[in-house]
């Protein structure tokens, strides 16, 4: 995602801070800039592509390369296309503004500054933040400012900023990361502590609600209570990769405990307070075909695949229309029959899967409605469908998808209520308990991960396993099977629970452990349980992930407990960990598995 980096002290900025945004590029960008304190002014470069661009167009510039004061960004598009103009910082003639997250009340923010006569000139909700604060900048310090635009923020956010009038750095954190890092004479800021390895390895961790001051001598920190606080630092002897790893051995790993942010980034900016779907920017159809949409027909690959096949009851029931989800390798060769209101959703991660891309286009070519759900800007399905929801997940390093998965389900669960809602129905409640899944993602991540670890040291050497589910939990025991195949190189099968009487129950033995998925509301919990019984007279083992133990199994991976209806963004979360525990002890190359690419370009 976006990548911050700020520097205070006696070095010249420009070069702390060029080396700090090229150290991000891993995390992937769409434009970048900077800002310089140089006297009493604020110099900005900022443009649409890569760092080097950037550095192309300093170079030609008549930028204060001496100043000792500044601020840079690499933005992932959210609110606005990629543009030198949507591109960070943001500024007035008196501050400058980076920022990472989402600002979700930024539409009655901008509506607020319109009564007083301000107007944003961009497309982007962090130009609000730099408007707000140079608002406040009439009858406040540029300190008092800062802290008065931060409380009127609601959303996800880390903040630095710069005055023309000061020699410090203001910063905040709300959800999104943000590490300041101390030397001698010298400050560092940034989103990820790979942006300052190479200047120093101390670092203090910013905590949610933190308000920080940042010169090159002091540093003041206030908690959420406006408290002073000393955050005590924490020294972090990593190399540049490991950093840019976050300290995770693998980038999946590192992207598995990023799902909770991926998610939240993804619904934060399009679901009002009181839980209405907002998406009539990006969902462009006429909304008439939107209220008598008949059918919709999802077509997909591999996880995005199941990302559509998990989400189909659910859209089935918000919006009253039959469902059709679809592989996009085989729908490509046949002639479906389409129904008079038909919208095709196009899903995938890179927004370049070929066996996706034909179909789509073939859609077009009939004069049907499209859609497209991908995570990156401008890619060839973005640009091809009628209209595009991003998912906003940041990129995915790892070959294997994990966090694309949960933001592909978010956007086709608010999909479902934002039909729905076109179509009359209220569906508030639902929207408001998908607001919460973020935390609970986070939760399962922390209470399932040890204990998947132990249970693939345990299994490890099995070379075949079994993954059953019935309902929801049949398209994860699906995920969960093409996980472990992926990166651990271990047959794995995916079916209905209920199908394994007709045919996979021949598999059972000894050595072909079984992964059962169940949840204790679900409407057939205690068929799955009855499976476990046909398992283990079999001699079969059983690893059970839900929400009860079960005396019947050999272990359980406990997660909490979930609304049925949400329970696949919390489920697939021991499934990866499972898959990739299971590829550690094995030794192999989990980022990069063999025979694998991260985008499928070709038939």
């Amino acid at each position: 995602m976006c990548g911050i980096v700020g520097y205070c002290g006696k070095q010249e900025a420009l070069k702390v801070l060029l080396s700090g945004l090229q150290a991000l590029e891993y995390r992937g960008y769409d434009s970048a800039g900077i800002s310089l304190k140089s006297g009493n002014t604020i110099e900005t470069v900022k443009t649409k592509g890569k760092v080097i661009d950037l550095i192309t167009l300093i170079a030609n510039s008549s930028i204060n390369t001496q100043a000792s004061i500044g601020i840079g960004h690499t933005r992932w598009a959210t609110h606005g296309i990629p543009s030198s103009e949507n591109a960070h910082p943001h500024f007035t003639e008196r501050v400058s503004v980076v920022h990472n997250g989402i600002i979700e009340n930024y539409r009655e923010l901008e509506a607020l500054l319109n009564q007083n006569g301000i107007k944003r000139k961009t497309q982007t909700d962090t130009e609000i933040i730099a408007l707000l604060i140079d608002f406040f900048l009439k009858d406040k310090p540029f300190e008092e400012a800062f802290k008065e635009a931060v409380k009127l923020l609601k959303g996800s956010f880390a903040i630095a900023a710069i005055s023309k009038d000061e020699n410090f750095i203001m910063a905040a954190k709300h959800e999104s990361p943000l590490v300041i890092g101390l030397s001698k004479n010298q400050t560092f800021i940034a989103s990820d502590v790979s942006a300052m390895i190479e200047h120093t390895n101390s670092f203090i961790f910013l905590e949610d609600g933190d308000i920080a001051k940042i010169s090159n001598e002091k540093i003041v920190i206030w908690d959420k209570n406006g408290k002073i606080v000393n955050r005590q630092p924490t020294t972090i002897n990593w190399s540049k990769q490991t950093a840019q790893k976050g300290g995770y051995k693998h980038f999946m790993l590192k992207e598995i405990a990023e799902e909770d942010e991926a998610v939240r980034n993804t619904i934060q900016s399009r679901i009002s307070e009181d839980g209405r779907i907002l998406l009539d920017d990006e969902i462009t159809i006429d909304e008439k075909f939107i209220k008598n949409i008949d059918r919709i027909t999802i077509v997909a690959c591999g996880t995005s695949f199941y990302a559509g096949l998990t989400a189909k009851p659910i859209l089935e029931k918000y919006t009253g229309v039959k469902v059709d989800v679809e592989i996009g390798s085989e729908f490509r060769y046949y002639d479906y029959p389409y129904s008079k209101n038909n919208l095709f959703v196009a899903i995938s991660q890179s927004g370049e899967t070929a066996d996706t891309k034909e179909p789509l286009r073939m859609a077009k070519n009939k004069g049907i409605k499209t859609l497209s759900i991908v995570n990156v800007k401008e890619s060839a399905i973005a640009r091809m469908a009628d209209s595009c929801i991003y998912t906003l997940a940041g990129p995915e390093i790892s070959v294997a998808s994990t966090k694309a998965f949960v933001s592909q389900l978010a956007v086709l669960y608010m999909l479902a209520f934002y039909i729905g809602q076109k179509k009359g129905k209220d569906n508030t409640e639902r929207s408001r308990i998908l607001l919460s899944m973020p935390k609970l993602i986070k939760e399962t991540f922390n209470a399932t991960n040890q204990t998947t670890k132990e249970l693939a040291e345990t299994y490890h050497r099995y070379r075949n396993f079994l993954y059953l589910g019935r309902g929801l939990c049949y398209p994860l025991a699906l995920e969960g099977a093409l996980k472990l195949k992926e990166i651990s190189y271990i047959h794995a099968e995916g079916y209905p629970a209920g199908e394994m009487k007709h045919g996979p129950i021949a598999l059972i033995d000894e050595n072909t452990p079984t992964v059962v998925i169940a949840h204790q509301k679900e409407p057939l919990y205690s068929k799955s349980l009855s499976n476990c019984e046909e398992i283990k007279s079999r001699d079969g083992k059983i690893i059970l992930i839900s929400d009860k133990p079960a005396s019947i199994v050999d272990q359980t991976i406990e997660v909490p407990i979930v609304d049925y209806e949400f329970l696949p963004f919390i489920y697939v979360i021991p499934l990866q960990l499972f898959a990739y525990y299971m590829a550690l002890f094995l030794g192999y190359d989990i980022d990069q598995p063999r025979n694998l690419a991260k985008s499928v370009t070709v038939e």
